[in-house]
């Protein structure tokens, strides 16, 4: 045992050892000071994925990344890239790829090592990618007077380790995911790429480097996709944690979904731009439910819904059984039934039983549609974003099998949806997901083995309080609420998706749970 340890300190050591090298050969350095050369470089890559020179700040130019340092990662980078194109990308279609990873090396260097990172199956190099990978931002955001260090590129691998890198899972800790998120928003403001350009041209615009741009001004498809995942991004944590404000949504960031959903250079950009209209809705009933006012709840979730329906009338019918479209419009409409329930004191037991029922429906037709993906392989390509739309489902089937209400049956919730089968499944899929990925023994700790752990925790605590509600069904109302309470919290807590301040506040009411209790 002692030498498996000894083995394994060294192994870890020596690719410590090749990531520095790798990392140093992805360090910017500055382009020549002439400012037709600076704007040329910045326009060599394909036009698709081409930046604006008055936002991006990619000024500078980068050197190709050695293929023998990466060859030693004991990965290919083009099967990583191409990986992360065909399995990743569809669940969170922010990013149009080239195939060519020469290209990702010199023009996207920090989001090549961030794909990298995200698609390595060993957890320990994914470890040591994602310190490099956090030092790395950490000297561009804030060490850097490189006015070129804070550019797309940057914003890019951010947004990527955020959605698929998994940090709550691999460190024990949900921290990582405020921070990396406002570091994103950072950068989005810094870009100003939530606003429009200037139109004057004589105005010198940041990561310029006192050149002014000759060109008209204009977004970029890949800065649109960019500032539209930063605002779902930040929405879907600000809603887990708590502690962290999403970013606002702004005149010209409709603009630039209205331009995406135009162009469309992908088939993936309809579902991308559907997928940010459901998330605008899911806040705007957020924003409902904190508010204080004297219309009706069910007002509010008849316009809501209305808005919800011409999305889905809007999308081609190719497209219509898109597991992600589905999943964000599942997950949408849980947050509109949502608002019924938080406004209970003020809403009839009618609408709130018609509230309830839309709940259980809802979770159930989403829970059906994530158990068609067709392989268990794709597990490994699933986003948080997405995997969040899954849990939130999970979360509410479990409240609505537990709830004591006189107005609601929960045997009939059972006999619709049984989520211990549910939780049984999914923890088979993530199994067989982690057996086809063939993990290294030494990562036993990786995040699908730690998912099965959670997931298993989850059920337990589900098992708990389906049993304490059969075994004592004399006990009051109010005892059997607040034990179902802990119940929750405990579910929570063992999965490690909230912090110890937004524990206190889940007694108030959740946008996931919000008046169930």
């Amino acid at each position: 045992m002692q030498s498996q340890k000894n083995n394994t300190v060294a192994r870890i050591a020596q690719l410590e050892g090749k990531l520095n090298e790798l990392v140093s050969s992805l360090q910017p350095h500055r382009a020549p000071s002439s400012c037709n050369s600076s704007i040329e470089n910045s326009l060599s890559a394909p036009p698709s994925n081409s930046t604006s020179p008055a936002t991006s700040g990619d000024v500078y130019t980068v050197p190709a990344v050695p293929t023998s340092n990466l060859d030693s990662l004991e990965f290919s980078p083009e099967e990583s890239l191409d990986i992360f194109r065909t399995r990743m990308l569809q669940y969170f279609p922010f990013l149009h790829l080239p195939s060519n990873a020469q290209w990702m090396r010199q023009e996207r260097p920090f989001l090549f090592l961030c794909i990298m990172a995200v698609t390595c199956p060993s957890i320990p190099t994914k470890l040591a990618l994602g310190e490099k990978i956090r030092k790395i931002a950490t000297e561009r955001m804030f060490l850097s007077s490189d006015p070129g260090a804070v550019n797309l590129d940057l914003l890019l691998g951010l947004l990527t380790v955020l959605a698929w890198g998994y940090d709550h899972l691999l460190h024990d800790t949900a921290m990582g995911l405020p921070r990396f998120t406002q570091l994103a928003i950072t950068v989005v403001y810094e870009l100003r790429l939530n606003k429009p350009l200037p139109d004057d041209s004589n105005v010198l615009t940041a990561g310029l480097g006192g050149c002014a741009s000759s060109r008209a001004p204009t977004r970029t498809l890949e800065e649109q996709r960019a500032v539209l995942a930063c605002f779902v991004l930040s929405s879907i944590v600000s809603t887990c944690l708590d502690n962290i404000q999403p970013m606002q949504w702004t005149a010209h960031m409709e603009e630039c979904l209205e331009a995406l959903a135009r162009k469309r250079e992908t088939p993936l950009d309809e579902v991308f731009a559907h997928q940010v209209r459901l998330h605008r809705i899911a806040r705007e009933a957020e924003h409902i439910r904190i508010a204080s006012t004297a219309v009706p709840a069910a007002f509010h979730l008849t316009a809501l819904q209305r808005k919800v329906n011409e999305v889905k009338q809007s999308i081609t019918p190719e497209l219509r059984q898109n597991s992600l479209f589905r999943a964000s419009t599942y997950y949408t409409e849980l947050s509109i039934h949502g608002l019924v329930l938080s406004k209970k004191q003020d809403t009839p037991d009618l609408q709130r039983l018609e509230g309830l029922h839309a709940c259980l429906e809802t979770a159930r037709s989403a829970l059906d549609s994530f158990f068609q993906i067709s392989s268990t392989d794709d597990y490994i390509g699933i986003s948080f974003l997405f995997f969040n739309y899954l849990a939130r489902s999970i979360l509410v089937v479990m409240t609505l099998s537990t709830m004591n209400d006189p107005i609601w049956d929960t045997n009939l919730v059972r006999s619709t949806v049984d989520v211990l089968w549910i939780l049984d499944r999914l923890i088979s899929g993530v199994q067989e997901a982690k057996a086809s990925r063939g993990e290294e023994g030494e990562s036993a700790n990786g995040f699908l083995d730690k998912s099965t752990k959670k997931l298993m925790s989850l059920r337990a605590s589900a098992c708990a309080a389906l049993m304490s509600e059969k075994t004592q069904p004399q006990r009051s109302r109010a005892a059997q609420a607040a034990e179902n309470d802990l119940q929750v919290l405990s579910m929570l807590q063992a999965y490690e998706m909230m912090d110890a301040g937004l524990m206190a506040s889940f007694m108030e009411g959740t946008a996931i749970f919000d008046g169930f209790y």
